[in-house]
Order: structure tokens, then C-alpha cells, then sequence
């Protein structure tokens, strides 16, 4: 616990980190933008509640003015900013890491190699997190998830090797349940990417009734969501990530599904493996960040998530055209030009794979 850690980023993940390894004794400073949710961490400590209660805990808690303050550097910096934030904010914090100390950008995207190019490849460490959390008032962090079933962080080099240091952040992330060290940190996040695409934004264009659909709806909310998972997967395995098995599913499956039957097998498999998250923990139903944004009038995420792969689909010949759709959607939903509904999976409709 002799690690000097930094959250650059307290938001729902970031003050989840914070919490519990402030509750462990490690010595964490809190850094948020958020005015009024870092005042009430100065004056009233940071409250989690999960599935075993509540605890609320001192926290050394920093404006982002008050960081040029700061008379030590940090052994370790969780960066837990939106990816729209990430340059930033690394170049922000990167002044006050350690020679010998390094930053985990545990995000959402693949926002690793921007972190690297500001704070050295050496000194960045890839971290993709898997807790369902959520902020909806300044001070408060609701966990939803249980500290058991898949690993709830998954840490590694950005080399493939698992090292001393990445042994360090999985045995001090164990608080949260299980952890995993991995060889394969870019086949992580692009399984993670897969998830994302598929059900943050989707999420966010529906709206909070997402998880709660039923019959046709559900049916063609499951159909688009293998739709935007195989054209995600053709994208990353054309770049030649290895990706990893993604909701217990391979991502071969994914990439595969062009055909309706191979669609609708694997639309049967992945019904399954969501169907957990349609369960209400603490009183309130699974949303996902991207919702959770809507909900907020904030900007989203989805540039770096279906608009990536976009993107990355241009560059590579591999065509995209539901995450396009997607992106387009969740754009006008940011504009206030449409509503987050569930009728509008009508205008999803003619991309799925007939």
C-alpha cells in the first residue's frame, strides 16, 4: 500500500477505483472537472453504495485548478475520463507521474496508444474495467453488479507480458471481486469495444426501457445488436487483433454472422448471455454509460465507440453500415433533434442482414 495513486477522472469507474482503495488504505487523490461533486468529496467523503450496503469514505478530493498545486508525484494514475477527455487530461496529470510510475486508462475505446504517445509507451498500462456503476448526484457512486461471475478489470502491458507491476494493480483491484492479468490487452478491449457498440449506444437510442423490451422489439433490439457485434469484429480481426470471446461468446461467431442463419443462431446465444442484465439490482435496472449520458443532456461517447469502428472500417475496406446508422442516430439524439424511444429501431431496421 506504499503506492501514491491518482484518479484523474471521478467518475462513476473512477470513483468506484476510489472508494474501495481508499477503504483499503491506499492513498488516493481524487481529480474531477465536476465542481460540485468534488466539493461535496472535500466536505462530506466519498459514499458508495453496493449490493452489501453503503460506506462512505474521507477523500483527498482536487478542482482541476488545484492540481498545479500538487508538491508529489503519483506511483500510479487511473486515467477515468470520457475518451473525448483523454488528451487533456493526460497531458494535465502527465507532469506529476513518477519516472517510474505509469498510467492505466481504464475507459471505454482504445485509448491506450493515445495515452503512450504523451506519457511513453513504458510508462502506460492497459486496464479495461467491467463494473456496472453509475453517478446520478455529486458524492454518490451506485454499484450494480455483484463482486462475483466474469472478471471485473482485466489488466496487462501493453506488450503482451504480464509484469510485476501489473500483479500489483490485480492484487490491489481484487477488493472488487475477480481480476485477470492477460497477455492479450488489445483483445481485450476490442471485445470490450464489441459490447460497447453494441449496447451503449443502442441503449442510449432507445432509451431507459432498453433492457426491458419484449417481443418484437426485444427481438429486433437482439438482431442489431449481433449486426453491429459482426461488423465490429470483421473490422478488428481485418487489423489482426486476436479478439477475445466476447459476453462467453467467440469472436469468430461474430465476425462470421453474415449469413441469416448464422445471425440467428448467434442472436439465440446472445439472448442468453445479456439476459442477467435485465435483472433490477438495488432497486434499478442495468444503464449502460452512453444511456446514462443521454439522460444527463451530456455529450456521448459514441465517436469513440460505433464511430470508430466506422472509421477504422473506412481504412481498412470493411463495411459499416449499421454502427454508421448508429452513429448517426445517437448524433441527432445529441442534437435534440429526436427522443431516445424505442420506435426508433424502425430507422435500424434496414441494415439488418436479411
Amino acid at each position: 500500500m506504499t503506492d501514491r495513486v491518482a484518479i484523474m477522472g471521478v467518475g462513476a469507474v473512477g470513483a468506484a477505483i476510489g472508494a474501495y482503495l481508499i477503504r483499503e488504505g491506499y492513498d488516493v487523490t481524487l481529480i474531477d472537472q465536476w465542481a460540485a461533486h468534488v466539493d461535496v468529496m472535500k466536505t462530506r467523503g466519498l459514499t458508495m453504495t453496493d449490493l452489501d450496503g453503503e460506506f462512505t469514505v474521507g477523500a483527498k478530493a482536487l478542482h482541476l485548478h488545484e492540481v498545479s498545486n500538487l508538491r508529489h508525484k503519483f506511483d500510479i494514475i487511473y486515467l477515468a475520463v470520457k475518451s473525448y477527455d483523454t488528451r487533456w487530461s493526460t497531458y494535465l496529470i502527465e507532469p506529476y507521474l513518477k519516472p517510474t510510475g505509469f498510467v492505466l486508462p481504464a475507459q471505454n475505446s482504445l485509448n491506450d496508444e493515445i495515452v503512450a504517445s504523451i506519457v511513453g509507451f513504458t510508462r502506460t498500462v492497459g486496464c479495461v474495467p467491467g463494473i456496472s456503476v453509475g453517478i446520478y448526484e455529486p458524492g454518490h457512486v451506485i454499484r450494480t453488479d455483484p463482486p462475483t461471475g466474469p472478471p471485473r478489470f482485466i489488466v496487462g502491458e501493453l506488450t503482451g507480458l504480464v509484469t510485476p507491476r501489473v500483479r500489483r494493480v490485480v492484487e490491489a483491484l481484487k477488493v472488487f471481486g475477480p481480476i485477470e492479468a492477460t497477455t492479450n490487452i488489445w483483445g481485450v478491449r476490442w471485445a470490450k469495444l464489441v459490447v460497447n457498440c453494441m449496447m451503449n449506444a443502442l441503449s442510449g437510442i432507445v432509451g431507459p426501457s432498453f433492457l426491458e423490451l419484449e417481443g418484437e422489439e426485444r427481438e429486433t433490439v437482439n438482431l442489431v445488436m449481433v449486426t453491429i457485434g459482426g461488423e465490429v469484429a470483421r473490422v478488428g480481426s481485418v487489423l489482426g487483433v486476436v479478439i477475445q470471446p466476447v459476453l462467453g461468446i467467440p469472436a469468430t461467431e461474430f465476425a462470421e454472422a453474415m449469413t441469416k442463419e448464422r445471425v440467428m443462431t448467434l442472436k439465440v446465444k446472445l439472448q442468453e448471455s445479456i439476459r442477467p442484465l435485465s435483472e433490477k439490482r438495488l432497486g434499478a435496472p442495468e444503464r449502460p454509460s452512453l444511456l446514462q449520458d443521454i439522460l444527463k443532456g451530456r455529450r456521448t461517447e459514441v465517436d469513440f465507440l460505433n464511430g470508430l469502428v466506422v472509421k477504422k472500417g473506412k481504412e481498412v475496406g470493411i463495411p459499416t453500415p449499421m454502427n454508421q446508422t448508429i452513429l448517426d442516430l445517437t448524433k441527432e439524439i445529441e442534437e435534440g433533434k429526436t427522443q431516445p424511444r424505442p420506435e426508433n429501431l424502425e430507422r435500424i431496421k434496414p441494415y439488418l442482414v436479411r
